[in-house]
């Protein structure tokens, strides 16, 4: 019975941890300033839809510092100021040739 009594008691240890773990609040850095790298620097990047936007991409678009000193990424993306436009799905220009000139064709081959 003990054993039993045991096994339940750990079980439930690690289920409370676990859970612990699982409901615990998430960082958002998007609520701290925002900085974008360019150049070897990182400057401020303003707010997000007026001064900027981070268009598709997988390099890092904005970065977050709690010191000015260490900077970490925050979102994902290419930082972009103006005009954003990213097409999806982009495809080559087809080259169309001239219409071939039948009169000319046909006046020198008689």
């Amino acid at each position: 019975m003990k054993k039993f009594k045991w096994s339940i008691m750990s079980l439930a240890i690690v289920f409370s941890i676990c859970a612990a773990f699982a409901t615990r609040p998430k960082f958002d850095c998007s609520n701290m300033e925002q900085y974008y790298f360019a150049g070897g620097v990182y400057s401020p990047a303003g707010t997000e839809g007026v001064n900027y936007t981070c268009a598709e991409g997988s390099e890092a678009c904005t970065y977050y510092s709690n010191d000015l000193i260490h900077f970490f990424e925050c979102q994902v993306g290419t930082y972009c100021t103006n005009n954003c436009f990213v097409r999806q799905n982009q495809k080559p220009a087809k080259t169309t040739k001239p219409a071939p000139n039948t009169s000319a064709q046909a006046a020198s081959s008689h």
